[in-house]
């Protein structure tokens, strides 16, 4: 099976269970209506999909995992309304963000509607009281890891740091985009009944295809089609983010052009040449080529740590996603 029919599959799976956690329909449609806007757009549902690969890798059945799976789907598409909102974005798969849609103040309350749901989800995790503790304490681990990848970027914003260096990059983005891939496949072999060092290889498996997950989101973001992306184009430009690129983008310019990016960079608002201006420089200093080929080497690394599964078709399944988070177009 190939790597999008495989979240093809699973995504039925998870809907079904978000569904029982969050009935299509329940009142008031000013929560759950919102909730639902955002779920049914759709998405790859990669985070809940190595999480059912994760667990039957060790031995599991993926309805052990199903409900933890649910959890970490809808927790990422809370962090989605919040991070719109916060990032002023104007598309999210296709459509306008729910803030742009309904109002900032129906979408943030949809957003912490979807918080509490999580955790309605989570309650219900593993086979016995002591699974659920430990699998609950992996989550809120790992969540609170995506809350502080958050802050320090929006305290890059609030300071205008730009000098920012390729080691405070990764620790943002390990929290931002890691922790939560990470924990997927993690909750999703302790749920299977795999032994620490399963459950910590496949951590790390999930970190570093985590990271170069959203180097390469980075990248479509400058040089992607907009109709597959399904966001704009430029945004993370006009949004002011510090990504590998830009760093590897200020490093490697002669110092005019690279004071001209961070000039750029800095105005509070972009006009459209602006925009191309920025991606016309960040092409021309070879970040795009360093960012795509720091992706590679994590995938590489991370396909290291898949030596102990002993499934053959899980482990060329998450060889698969691993190649494709690099080589997608969406």
């Amino acid at each position: 099976m190939d790597v999008e029919k495989f979240f093809v599959q699973k995504s039925g799976l998870v809907e079904k269970k978000i569904g029982e956690i969050v009935p299509k329909g329940s009142e008031p449609a000013e929560v759950y209506g919102l909730i639902w806007d955002l779920v049914d757009r759709g998405g790859k549902r990669l985070r809940p999909a190595l999480c059912l690969l994760s667990c039957e890798a060790v031995g599991g059945r993926e309805e052990d995992a199903l409900g933890a799976a649910a959890a970490i789907e809808m927790f990422h598409n809370f962090t989605l309304i919040h991070d719109d909102i916060e990032d002023c974005s104007l598309l999210r798969r296709g459509k306008p963000c729910l803030h742009v849609q309904y109002g900032v103040p129906l979408a943030l309350n949809a957003g912490d509607g979807l918080f509490m749901m999580v955790w309605k989800a989570a309650m219900g995790v593993g086979r016995n009281f002591e699974e659920n503790k430990i699998a609950q304490k992996m989550l809120l681990e790992a969540f609170t890891k995506v809350l502080e990848g958050q802050a320090i970027e929006l305290g890059w914003y609030y300071k205008n740091k730009w000098d920012v260096s390729e080691g405070e990059y990764r620790k943002m983005v390990e929290g931002k985009t890691g922790a939560l891939i990470g924990v997927s496949c993690a909750v999703g072999a302790f749920l299977g009944g795999a032994e620490k060092e399963e459950v910590e290889n496949l951590m790390g498996f999930g970190m570093e295809v985590g990271v170069a997950f959203q180097i390469q989101d980075d990248v479509l973001n400058i040089v992607g089609d907009e109709k597959k992306y399904k966001k704009e184009i430029g945004g993370d430009i006009v949004e002011g983010k510090r990504t590998l690129i830009v760093i590897e983008a200020l490093r490697r310019l002669p110092k005019n052009e690279a004071g001209r990016l961070e000039n750029l960079l800095k105005k509070k608002k972009k006009a459209k040449k602006d925009v191309k201006e920025v991606i016309a420089l960040l092409k021309k200093s070879g970040g795009v080529g360093a960012a795509q080929k720091e992706a590679m080497r994590l995938v590489a690394s991370a396909r290291e740590k898949l030596e102990f599964v002993k499934n053959p078709a899980a482990k060329e399944m998450f060889e698969g996603i691993a190649d494709y988070l690099i080589m997608r177009e969406v």
